[in-house]
């Protein structure tokens, strides 16, 4: 799998609108807005809820950096544990050296979003394509994710079949200089 159009979309299409469903759009854009500016991750100052659809992968990534400490003290702790949980899965399974035991915390971060997702269906954060609550996970990044450890144990760090590279490659060289034409 691909970091950039798995993980991070994966966040962005189901984590991030999970949130906004148990948390409130305002109260998540408001608590988006008043996090201190870092250097390097963009600040949310206008509303998060609002985002288009084609945001960029950098975007989600840096909403993803945020949405542990955004949502905790609004939102149920074994919600939180599940967000949580699948952070703890994007984020090791991009190191760049995967150990037995790096694999083993990849492994328990899975087990324990499936130990704790029952909560986000039970709070009918989980909708579908036409806003209509889901009671099952036949997500398919969500099934994706089964996969990963064993991928791992064949051939190595997911890192190396990052899109990052090419996908900075396109902008630079294909969708800045179309911009300047239009």
């Amino acid at each position: 799998p691909d970091v950039l159009h798995h993980w991070h979309q994966q966040f962005y299409d189901h984590d991030l609108k999970w949130c906004l469903a148990i948390v409130g759009k305002k109260e998540l854009d408001f608590r988006y807005s008043v996090l201190q500016l870092v250097v390097g991750l963009r600040h949310f100052k206008s509303s998060v809820s609002k985002l288009k659809q084609q945001v960029t992968g950098w975007a989600q990534r840096d909403l993803q950096h945020y949405i542990i400490g955004v949502i905790a003290g609004a939102a149920a702790p074994s919600f939180i544990i599940a967000i949580r949980a699948l952070s703890d899965f994007c984020y090791l399974s991009q190191s760049p050296i995967i150990s037995k035991a790096t694999q083993e915390k990849i492994k328990n971060a899975l087990q324990e979003f499936h130990d704790h997702k029952k909560t986000i269906i039970d709070l009918g954060a989980c909708h579908g394509e036409k806003n209509c609550p889901l009671k099952h996970w036949h997500i398919p990044k969500l099934e994706l994710m089964q996969s990963v450890v064993p991928s791992i144990a064949v051939v190595g760090s997911l890192l190396q079949w990052s899109a990052d590279t090419t996908e900075h490659a396109h902008i630079a060289i294909i969708k800045d200089p179309a911009e300047v034409t239009n």
